[in-house]
Parts: C-alpha cells; sequence; structure tokens
C-alpha cells in the first residue's frame, strides 16, 4: 500500500492510496469549515486556469462559472441554497454557480455529455483549489430554478452545482453534528469500481474481493 510522508496527519489517518498518485489527490477534499479570509485574485485565477483546460466534447467548454465574492452577490447565491448548505456556506469568502451550455454551438444541436464535461471542469477546478491551498466543497443542494431567475440564466444552460471556496477554517465553528463530519473520507476498493471485459454486478463485486 502506498503511503506519502507529504500527507497532513488529519488526511494521512483517513486516506490510503491501493497504488502509487500524486498525493494531490488524497488531499482533494470537501470541508465545510471555511475561514472567510479572501482569496487572493491571482490564487483565484489559477484555480479556473486549471478548470480551463479539462477535455469536453468536441472541445465544446459547455460550462461557465458565476462567482459570488462580494456580500450583495453571495447573499444572492445563499437564498438559493437549501438551508443546510447555508449553515456553513455562509462563511465562504467565494461561491460558484456551475451552468453548463445543453446545446452545441454548431447548429445547435444537443450535447449529450454537457453535464459530464462540466463535471471534469468542475474535478480540474477542484484539483485547483487543492494545489493552492485552498478547499472547495460541491453541493447539488439548491434551487436550480431560483439560481435562474436570480441570476438571469439563459434557457440553454442549466444550473448544475455550487461551490464554495476558501481557506479551511477551525471546524469549531461549525454545529456539532456538522463539525464531528469533518473528516477526509475513504474510498471503497479500486477493484470494486474496475470490471474487465463485461459487467459484474455491485453485489458480484464486493463477492469478488472479499478475503477468502
Amino acid at each position: 500500500m502506498f503511503t506519502n510522508n507529504e500527507l497532513p496527519p488529519e488526511i494521512a489517518q483517513h486516506r490510503h492510496a491501493d497504488h502509487e498518485i500524486d498525493p494531490l489527490f488524497l488531499k482533494r477534499w470537501s470541508p465545510r469549515a471555511f475561514s472567510s479570509e479572501p482569496v487572493d485574485d491571482a490564487v483565484l485565477m489559477s484555480v479556473f486556469e486549471c478548470a480551463r483546460w479539462a477535455a469536453s466534447s468536441n472541445n465544446e467548454q459547455p460550462w461557465r462559472f458565476i462567482l459570488a465574492r462580494s456580500e450583495a452577490d453571495r447573499k444572492k447565491f445563499l437564498d438559493f441554497l437549501a438551508p443546510g448548505n447555508q449553515v456553513w456556506a455562509k462563511a465562504a469568502p467565494v461561491l460558484v454557480l456551475i451552468v453548463s451550455k445543453k446545446t452545441f454551438d454548431y447548429k445547435d444541436r444537443p450535447n449529450k455529455t454537457y453535464q459530464f464535461d462540466a463535471g471534469t471542469a468542475s474535478g480540474y477546478m477542484s484539483l485547483g483549489c487543492a494545489l493552492n491551498g485552498l478547499i472547495a466543497h460541491g453541493m447539488a443542494g439548491f434551487d436550480g430554478d431560483l439560481a435562474r431567475a436570480t441570476l438571469g440564466i439563459l434557457t440553454n444552460f442549466e444550473p448544475i452545482a455550487v461551490f464554495a471556496i476558501g481557506k479551511q477554517g477551525d471546524s469549531s465553528t461549525l454545529p456539532p453534528d456538522l463539525a464531528a463530519r469533518e473528516v477526509p473520507s475513504g474510498r471503497r476498493p479500486i477493484a470494486e469500481s474496475i470490471m474487465e471485459g463485461h459487467f459484474i454486478a455491485p453485489d458480484e463485486a464486493q463477492a469478488d474481493t472479499r478475503p477468502q
């Protein structure tokens, strides 16, 4: 099993790679405790420069990032977040709504991978945060219709997810139930995610990987 001395103790305790990888992938996780310290413009743009180079169908790059950094803009974003997310996301200095274009620019044809491509870009963005000493936490819990109305989003763009971005804060700032969950999550064994030659039902995959 691969271990890396570069990992902070709180991450190394909970995350172990089955195969050798760059520690950046283990360092990226989704805390909820944010510092209210502003994010430097150059650092933030570096994060989105990372996202810019994500792969997409026909190089369409259907994603767009709508940022909220001022108090007024963050208030607008918080209003369409689910109440449970508002509790902790209000401390984040940057909120980002990712929207994605549902059609190709060429002849306005449907783009069936618009969500997949936006997800790829958000993954690059999240790794860019980890690379720059920031944290990112994605949220599906928001009102897409209210976000569309509030921000004037065109009908051929779909709200995909909201991300909070900033520097990590102290877990003591969270409600007790959330503070108790403020640890990096693990992952199932890689063998349960890889199938060779044919589909394997999840129950069968788990049975195959259990010690004999």
